[in-house]
């Protein structure tokens, strides 16, 4: 039974750090909301993460800022933009283990950090993908993360006690054995503190299939084989987008190939396993009354919509597709949180702050600009009218009011979609004289929101940020221009291909 004094905690932020509740945070990657049997998936074999949804509160209005790991994921950490904190793709060099090692968010203040100094112990266990790896960073005490960011699923390169190292095994399972470590030995310590525990899967990114092109090498064999009779007729398998040329090598091995597709199911379904095994310990332990569990995902992902395999960096120019935004978020917390489906807005920014107020009506540090808010009203029953939504990966900018959508680029191309009328953004309506009232609001809420937020040394805006990767952090010299080439170049003529006036989402079957 949830304690009296762990309700004064939640609700009126006092009590000691003791009476605070755990935070279990389970964060999957490249998991699109539509992967998940409780987000109206009939195929696909989720049922622990249903379970989280049906005795918890499902957000059906997720959305992540960036649709790219790093980024999103400093985000998570900090409720700030890229354009704040300076990381706007996902990080392809000073990962640590190979070459000098790069702490990319050593600047900001992390929730972690925040949780830390209020006497939580922080573990982290699977994929951390914001530089220096080998190093604990901002709060955590137990450290226990992917080498880089991804890769082979079995064996994979980790870093165990700061020392990098190969481990045997499914990294899936390797993932939730050192959480369950964690949260175990902490448990049944002497310790009065609670935990924060990030759990962070590789799931359900590539690689689908192993190097025979079979996803039962390079995923358990018993799990793909529950898809064997899988139709898969719920994912479209569009014709694939010619904007895919570019940064699309995920989109030509894997639209319409059958092994991808059960490679993936079975990755989410491998992760909601152990999702499973991380609550019987809760259970087992007799502390899920005690503990907010956590599910989500760093961004969206096509997996064939819009004749796309990937996320944001799927096609060039990047794009802002709901496909690529829309993320699961599910908050649990047995005899606190009172289960219900919710279609209030919120946002990766608003995690942070949220967690924070959760645990404790803690705070960031004033004298950071902090663009995302707390939701913990919302966890506690109340509605909330629908917000602008705002998002960003280099020059490609959107803003999401609740019934249209516009998306613009540095160079000039806008989409506007209407969300009643074309759901699935099939229609770019920019040449269609009624919308221009629209899109001029939204064009003005979007350059507000990013004014006063963005960094001007620090924006995605003026940056050739390609979805290619982010080689090191961005430092500025004297005359305020970045110092060396912090973003990997397309092999294609970037500037080209931003500047041609064929760039049209729309004008494809």
């Amino acid at each position: 039974m949830l304690r009296f004094g762990v309700v004064l905690a939640i609700c009126f932020g006092l009590g000691s750090a003791a009476d605070r509740p755990n935070i279990l945070f389970i964060l999957a990657d490249d998991m699109g909301q539509w992967a998940a049997g409780t987000y109206g998936n009939p195929e696909i074999m989720t049922p622990n993460i249903d379970m989280l949804a049906e005795e918890g509160i499902k957000f059906e209005n997720a959305f992540c800022n960036t649709p790219v790991c790093s980024a999103s994921r400093t985000s998570y950490f900090t409720g700030r933009l890229p354009s704040q904190h300076g990381v706007h793709d996902w990080i392809a060099g000073g990962n640590g283990c190979e070459g000098h090692p790069i702490s990319y968010s050593k600047e900001e203040t992390a929730y972690t950090d925040v949780l830390s100094q209020e006497g939580y112990t922080c573990g982290m266990s699977g994929k951390y993908h914001l530089g220096d790896s080998p190093h604990p960073q901002h709060g955590f005490s137990h450290w226990f993360v992917h080498q880089s960011g991804g890769g082979n699923y079995n064996d994979p390169p980790l870093v165990q006690n700061e020392t990098c190292v190969h481990i045997k095994g499914y990294i899936t399972d390797i993932i939730t054995d050192d959480a369950i470590g964690f949260i175990t030995n902490h448990t049944k310590s002497t310790s009065k503190t609670p935990f924060y525990a990030s759990v962070h899967y590789t799931s359900p990114h590539s690689p689908y299939t192993g190097s025979d092109g079979k996803a039962d090498t390079m995923h358990p064999k018993e799990i793909v084989d529950l898809y064997s009779n899988c139709t898969f007729s719920f994912l479209p398998q569009e014709p694939m987008s010619p904007y895919a040329e570019y940064t699309g090598g995920l989109t030509r091995s894997c639209l319409g190939n059958r092994q991808c597709l059960l490679g993936y199911y079975a990755a989410v379904t491998a992760m909601d396993k152990n999702i499973g095994r991380l609550i019987d310990t809760l259970k087992n332990l007799d502390i899920e009354d005690n503990t907010l569990v956590v599910f989500a995902s760093d961004h969206g992902f096509n997996a064939g919509h819009h004749g796309l395999w990937g996320k944001g960096n799927a096609a060039y120019p990047l794009n802002m597709f709901d496909t690529s935004l829309k993320i699961p978020m599910i908050f649990r917390h047995k005899g606190a949180l009172k289960p219900r489906v919710v279609q209030s807005p919120v946002q990766v920014i608003d995690v942070a702050p949220t967690l924070l107020d959760y645990a404790g009506n803690f705070t960031f540090p004033q004298s950071i600009n902090i663009a995302g808010s707390s939701f913990k009203s919302i966890l506690e029953g109340n509605s909330v009218p629908f917000k602008n939504l705002f998002g960003e990966y280099g020059q490609t900018r959107s803003a999401r009011a609740e019934h249209m959508k516009y998306v613009t680029r540095a160079t000039g191309q806008i989409e506007i979609y209407n969300l009643d009328t074309d759901p699935k953004e099939e229609t770019n309506l920019v040449n269609d004289p009624s919308y221009f009232v629209n899109g001029t609001f939204l064009n003005h809420a979007l350059r507000e929101w990013f004014s006063f937020y963005e960094d001007p040394y620090l924006s995605g805006w003026f940056l050739p940020v390609t979805g290619t990767g982010q080689l090191q952090s961005i430092v500025y010299n004297m005359t305020g221009r970045p110092t060396g080439a912090p973003f990997n170049a397309l092999y294609r003529n970037r500037e080209e291909t931003l500047k041609t006036n064929s760039f049209s989402w729309w004008d494809f079957d």
